[in-house]
């Protein structure tokens, strides 16, 4: 498996040695900061299982600073993550409210759209009422002016001529 030059022929498929390996810093709690050689294709294919530690162990109380370090940075990352849901949630209420906004923009715009077609029928009804009433009162007039003639006529037919007219009058008693 390991050999004195430190060559490591893993199942990633090719010889780990210490010039191709990554250089890498332990997160653990029981080794935190230290640093360890390990395969460069660890994160592709299959997990090849070189390792060499670089540092000496550390000490029993770097070990419990590291215990709280990572206490810490859970609390932190699950800060952040917390963090990062609130601003998903405030960029979907904005999306929304920007959503909701050209909503109304677009109802108010067709609202003074038919305002304004309101408006101009309002002003084409104005505009026939008012001829309505001008053909109305020409109508009157006519319809007066007709029966006038109507009873003209039949004044006319009734007693002959104008002379007749005048004549019945100077007998009819005076009250009439």
């Amino acid at each position: 498996m390991s050999s004195s030059s430190g060559n490591y022929s893993g199942s990633c498929g090719h010889l780990c040695t210490y010039e191709t390996c990554v250089l890498r810093t332990s997160l653990t709690v029981d080794n935190f900061g230290r640093r360890f050689l390990g395969c460069s294709r660890y994160k592709i294919g299959p997990k090849c299982p070189f390792f060499r530690w670089i540092d000496n162990p550390t000490c029993v109380r770097g070990n419990e600073a590291a215990h709280l370090v990572q206490q810490k940075l859970d609390l932190l990352r699950s800060e952040l993550q917390l963090a990062c849901e609130r601003e998903r949630e405030a960029t979907q209420a904005a999306a929304e409210a920007t959503q909701m906004a050209e909503i109304a923009q677009d109802r108010a715009a067709k609202a003074i759209e038919r305002e304004r077609k309101f408006r101009a029928s309002s002003v084409q009804a104005k505009e026939i009422a008012v001829r309505a009433l001008k053909q109305e009162r020409k109508c009157r007039i006519a319809l007066i002016l007709s029966w006038f003639f109507f009873v003209l006529v039949m004044l006319f037919s009734c007693f002959g001529s104008s002379e007749n007219v005048g004549m019945m009058r100077l007998s009819l008693p005076d009250g009439l």
